[in-house]
């Protein structure tokens, strides 16, 4: 795994603070430009639109004019007045004069066209206009009317509206109305058809119910109703102002601007991209320059990184690494300025102060003459001299030991663990005493003593190990302890010997003596015996028939015994029956328990389905919040389905709390059947326990019926023992009287004993004292 260096570390973290900085400038700068340049293109898209509805103020102000004009004319009244020759030659001066209008006639109070003339110069006098709403206005009392529709003129080409002014009599009354048809198209032509905002920015021109009366790109929109796409909602919803939506799968911006007296929107449209152009394009060079940026801060921090401090701390790093590998001779090059000149100092003093207290460890170590070792903390051999690898007969060399652990070096072994492993993990020094093989057959005696080492920190540096060469001393004492071994052992035997035969001797005088004073009091026992004799021969008669009776007694009892056997296998019986329903029961609880837990687990369900209600109840009021006046039935409605949702979870939660109950009530009912069934189990184990027990007693009864009678015929058998009992008292007599002899002769070997026992006394003191000879020669 490749290691990261210094360099990259400060490389990366400056870059990453460069990178912010410059980050947080250009996503300030461009949005701060991107704002700006919105706003200034939303403003000159407003004041397109806020300028051609101006236009059409002004446009329709001269319809307005015109028909004022017509209205207030003599030829006019007189036409409505009962001569329409006059205003006929008038209405058709005018349209042969305004080429921009497609009509101008005059109607009275019935909508019918009094005089008048279209485009083409056809005559409208008589025409029903009854049914038009700008003839209805001037006819309700309105004094100047303008349709709020654009509508096509009879030819299908031309777009017309129309307004329209009341005409009154020299004394005020209502005559009728002039109306005026200007041509649309030749607005849209002049006003709204160039104008463009970018290169895909156009106007149009929606009334007051949705439809595109003008659109300066695509005409097959024309008197299309539009109400339902999102850009003719806006426009209606906002009036004025600038808004964003999207068509066709493009974002767009919108300015409308309201035509006063006609309710028309003057919709000025832009792309959004083609808007926000200059500000991206800014906000692309900002990431440029600021990425230059970047990579000339983080090249220039890098080659001084590497200069001033990478280079002088490699050099510093390979001087260390010298050093760590033993080449104390080595030297610090190269070239150190500031904080690190300091730094390069303090390395070679420190160094200086190494060589000093390693050669003085060397040297104490080199002039330990006892066989030593050094064992680190992970149990390898650090350090050792040839005075153990001589003592031990050891296959290696100071420098190839180095690196073995000591299982490995000593015994073979990597996986023994000897005594300096156990010190290490013991924690503390350790001593011991063992017989160690050598490769050659040698067999060494060995004192091995251990002591832990630490550094300045307290730090577990290793485990010191030093061995003392006991085989020949050890010999020596060996052979000294054997020869004393077997001298004790030969006067320890002596000894018993001697004493046992003096206790002996003792032992047999007195027993002699008891033998003989016994052999007098054996006549008067005899004569004791014969009367005990025959009071034990009517005692025996006694037990006989006490016998007898007892027999008598043990018979009931067993009769006894049987009849409660019975009654306890009944009793089994009834408490197995009692068990088998507490199963039973126990069961149906279980059931009952796992239905409770399945509509615990429906209950759950219709909680969930009652939280997703009340979620979309609430959803649907935020809609319908959205959606303002229209969406305000549908809030109602969406509240009460959140009432509805909101007791529904109430309901559940007191259903689940009286499930949750039921399940607990359950578990505790099965629970207690279930030791209920225990204890009768118990009860019936016990009430079989019982039936054993009466039936080992009716075996008992009976045995012991046998015995009683065994023991009758058993007395009568006594009884003619004693007769031979008798006889044998008088042969006693006659024993008695051999054993005094026998008595006597056993006085006289005693002595003879005796005098032997004190013969071996002086033999083992002899033996004692050559024992203390040897030991004080040893």
């Amino acid at each position: 795994m490749r290691k990261v260096s210094v360099n990259t570390i400060l490389t990366l973290l400056v870059a990453f603070c460069v990178t912010a900085a410059i980050v947080v400038l250009v996503l300030y700068v461009s949005r701060t430009s991107f704002t700006m340049a919105t706003e200034l293109q939303e403003n000159a898209l407003a004041q397109m639109a806020a300028s051609t509805g101006r236009t059409l103020d002004l446009y329709l102000d001269d319809a307005a004019d015109v028909a004022r004009a017509l209205a207030t004319q003599d030829a006019v009244v007189a036409g409505l007045a009962g001569d329409p020759a006059r205003s006929k030659e008038r209405f058709r001066n005018y349209i042969d004069s305004y080429s921009n209008y497609w009509a101008i006639f005059s109607f009275d109070l019935k909508g019918k066209v009094v005089s008048g003339f279209n485009a083409n110069k056809q005559d409208m006098a008589g025409g029903d206009r009854s049914d038009r709403d700008y003839v209805k206005g001037v006819l309700a009392g309105k004094d100047l009317v303008f349709t709020d529709q654009v509508m096509s003129a009879k030819t299908g080409d031309i777009l017309i509206f129309v307004v329209a002014k009341a005409v009154r009599g020299p004394d005020g009354k209502l005559l009728g109305g002039v109306a005026v048809c200007p041509k649309w198209n030749v607005f849209t032509k002049g006003f709204v058809d160039p104008l463009r905002f970018g290169t895909q920015g156009y106007a149009l021109v929606l009334d007051g119910r949705g439809t595109v009366i003008a659109h300066g790109l695509d005409k097959d929109m024309l008197l299309k109703d539009m109400s339902g796409e999102a850009f003719a909602k806006t426009a209606m919803a906002r009036k004025e102002g600038v808004a964003t939506y999207e068509w066709k799968g493009a974002r767009k911006a919108m300015a409308v601007a309201k035509v006063g007296v006609t309710g028309w929107l003057v919709c000025m449209t832009a792309d959004f991209a083609e808007m926000t152009a200059t500000a991206t394009d800014q906000r692309t060079m900002l990431l440029l320059i600021g990425v230059l940026c970047l990579a000339a801060a983080v090249s220039g921090i890098a080659v001084a990184n590497s200069r001033l401090m990478l280079r002088p701390l490699a050099g510093v790093g390979r001087f260390a690494q010298a050093v760590t590998a033993g080449n104390l001779g080595a030297s610090l090059t190269g070239t150190f300025r500031f904080e690190l000149a300091e730094l390069a100092r303090n390395v070679r003093a420190m160094v200086a102060e190494l060589k000093n207290k390693l050669g003085f460890a060397q040297g104490v170590l080199d002039g330990i003459p006892a066989p030593c070792a050094i064992v680190g903390p992970d149990g390898t051999i650090l350090w050792i001299n040839r005075q153990v690898i001589a003592l031990l007969d050891l296959d290696a060399t100071p420098e190839s030991a180095k690196g073995q652990t000591t299982g490995q070096l000593f015994y073979g072994d990597p996986s023994r663990e000897t005594l300096s492993q156990k010190t290490i993990r013991a924690g503390q020094g350790l001593s011991l005493d063992l017989d160690f093989n050598t490769r050659r057959g040698r067999t060494l005696h060995l004192h091995v003593d251990t002591t832990l080492f630490y550094d300045i920190d307290g730090a577990l540096l290793g485990c010191l190990i030093f061995w003392n060469d006991l085989t020949g001393i050890t010999a020596q004492k060996n052979r000294i302890e054997e020869q004393n071994t077997v001298i004790a052992t030969v006067a320890a035997q002596a000894t018993q010997v001697a004493q046992r035969m003096a206790q002996s001797a003792a032992e047999l005088s007195r027993r002699v003596a008891q033998a003989s004073s016994g052999a007098r009091e054996q006549s008067a026992r005899v004569q004791e015996t014969a009367g005990a004799v025959t009071q034990l021969n009517d005692t025996i008669l006694d037990v006989a028939r006490n016998a007898g009776e007892t027999a008598q007694l043990a018979e009931k009892a067993r009769h006894t015994a049987d009849e409660g056997a019975g009654l306890v296998a009944l009793v089994t019986q009834a408490v197995t029956a009692v068990r088998q329903e507490a199963q039973a029961l126990a069961a149906t609880m279980g059931e009952l328990d796992d239905r409770a837990k399945g509509i615990g687990t429906i209950m759950g369900v219709i909680s969930d389905i009652a939280d997703q209600t009340n979620l979309l109840a609430l959803n649907a009021a935020i809609e319908a919040a959205r959606a303002g006046d229209a969406g305000r039935g549908f809030a109602v409605v969406a509240d009460e389905v959140r009432k509805l949702a909101e007791k529904t979870m109430l309901a559940t939660k007191d259903v689940g709390q009286a499930i949750t109950g039921i399940q607990q009530g359950a578990g505790d009912t099965a629970n207690r059947m279930e030791r209920a069934v225990a204890r009768v189990a118990e009860a019936t184990g016990l009430a079989e326990q019982s039936g054993t027990a009466l039936t080992r007693i009716v075996t008992l009864v009976g045995a012991a019926g046998d015995q009683v009678r065994s023991i009758a015929a058993a007395a009568e058998e006594q009884s003619a023992t004693t007769e031979a009992i008798n006889q044998a008292v008088a042969d006693i007599n006659g024993l008695a009287a051999e054993a005094a002899a026998a008595l006597a002769q056993s006085a006289d070997a005693v002595r003879d004993l005796a005098e032997l026992a004190n013969n071996l006394n002086a033999l083992i003191s002899e033996l004692r004292q050559t024992e203390g000879e040897i030991k004080a020669l040893s």
